[in-house]
């Protein structure tokens, strides 16, 4: 397996590096229809929970472990950039085995193998041909139970991550989306900095990061989702055996469980980069996922920026005006906070006509609201792309894992499009009037913009 370190540039999350495994082609699988997926929700004897699509005709599985309040934003106080780190080098050896080693087990064994963290959660995942899902629980279970973390793979995997760190000081993209953290969380973890990940990191020793995992990794926040070649009975087992050294409980006890709503003066800020391109990156609050209105919210943002052609902003900015290659807008929610959030790139001299641009289409839909003929075609399009969505067993995980930590039921796969299909012209048109808040949207911008002086202005 061969390990790509690469810069993830969350919108509304913090900017980190993230560890994943190349995944080599394996076989085609058949598409799944969503309406035709069955999850079973279940415990295994553990008290694990679990939630299984099964499916026998295609021989290989597809599993996530995901350790929920375990990402970046419980990196401890002054070694911010630990579980960024840890999703790189679990995978430089284990057990008997050094990284070279390891590398060729998951080989031999067919075993796609990713490791990877976000703000707020931790993540295994594998996909294997069904006759090598033993070796690969088994890979899993010598990670979480003899990590190696050697001073030689240590120290090279973080020479790789400070050099992507640096280099993405340099990048436009990940400055605003480093600027936008900080202002948007001052003094939260979700509002840490690259340069506070860069300071940091050469401190973290293989003692930090087996306390993290011991006091994090925990089965009171552990979820799983499966898809493939394997029984309830199969996986119950299987799961009991490979997480059996989990402690009960997190010693991170309430950890980071209030609401926070991003800081948003609805001003324009400019960082300047000598750079013929400015990126622009713009957000305001939103509603949580759990909001009834979270539907409707859905719709409307589709149409005023899906990031394709037709959307309004698409639309004014680009097919009207050529002034950028592409625009979009989106709702983005985490564990504990909710944005607006969008993103373009513009030649200096049009970045003030953009910013202006992308203002009046927020006060006219909140003003105006939307058509019938956009609502239906939204609706329409949103339908009918979903099963997309489901085409592997791998994309099946990811989707159940999504919906285990927004709360939704184990069917929700099979509700959502009736959900977007009872959504009505006055649903999203009195959301539009209590969410869309032009008075809020912030502008970020890199760049050398004409007319825009470095610092914040309204």
């Amino acid at each position: 397996m061969l390990i790509k370190t690469f810069l993830i540039l969350s919108l509304a999350g913090i900017t980190g590096i993230y560890a994943m495994s190349h995944k080599p082609a394996t076989e085609q699988e058949p598409a799944i229809q969503a309406s035709k997926i069955k999850i079973t929700d279940f415990k295994t004897k553990k008290g694990i929970p679990v939630w299984l699509v099964e499916n026998q005709d295609i021989p290989v599985l597809s599993l996530s472990i995901c350790f929920k309040n375990a990402g970046s934003k419980a990196d401890p106080l002054g070694k911010f950039g630990l579980t960024s780190f840890l999703a790189q080098v679990l995978s430089e050896g284990c057990g008997d085995l050094n990284a070279y080693s390891f590398k060729k087990y998951l080989l031999e064994h067919n075993i796609n193998l990713s490791i990877d963290q976000s703000v707020d959660d931790f993540i295994f995942e594998f996909r294997v041909p069904k006759h090598d899902i033993k070796a690969a629980f088994g890979a899993i279970k010598m990670m979480l139970t003899q990590p190696g973390f050697s001073v030689g793979a240590m120290e090279r995997v973080k020479q790789q991550l400070l050099t992507v760190l640096n280099q993405s000081l340099h990048s436009e993209k990940a400055v605003a989306a480093n600027l936008k953290n900080q202002r948007a969380y001052p003094g939260h973890p979700y509002g840490r900095s690259i340069e506070e990940n860069i300071h940091d990191l050469p401190a973290i020793t293989a003692v930090d990061l087996k306390k993290y995992m011991a006091d994090n990794f925990s089965a009171d926040q552990v979820i799983i989702a499966a898809s493939g070649a394997i029984d309830q009975a199969q996986l119950s087992a299987f799961l009991d055996d490979t997480l059996y050294s989990l402690s009960e409980k997190t010693t991170q006890t309430a950890l980071f469980s209030s609401p926070i709503e991003p800081v948003s003066p609805g001003t324009v800020f400019v960082e300047e980069m000598n750079i013929p391109q400015s990126a622009v990156l713009f957000f305001q609050p939103s509603l949580s996922r759990q909001d009834p209105d979270f539907y409707a919210a859905t719709v409307l943002m589709k149409i005023l920026g899906d990031g394709i052609f037709d959307s309004r902003l698409g639309i004014e900015v680009r097919e009207k005006r050529g002034l950028a290659y592409g625009i979009s807008a989106t709702l983005f929610w985490n564990t504990q906070s909710s944005s607006i959030i969008g993103g373009t790139a513009t030649q200096n001299s049009s970045v003030k006509q953009v910013i202006q641009i992308i203002r009046d289409q927020w006060e006219l839909i909140k003003k105006n609201g939307i058509t019938t003929e956009e609502l239906n075609f939204t609706k329409e399009k949103m339908i009918g792309a979903y099963p997309l969505a489901f085409g592997t067993t791998f994309q099946i995980i990811g989707m159940l894992r999504r919906q285990q930590l927004d709360g939704m039921s184990p069917n929700f796969i099979n509700e959502r499009n009736d959900l977007i299909q009872k959504v009505t012209l006055d649903d999203v048109n009195r959301v539009a009037k209590k969410l869309i808040n032009p008075e809020q949207l912030t502008f970020i911008v890199v760049g050398k913009p004409d007319g825009l002086k470095t610092g914040e202005s309204k």
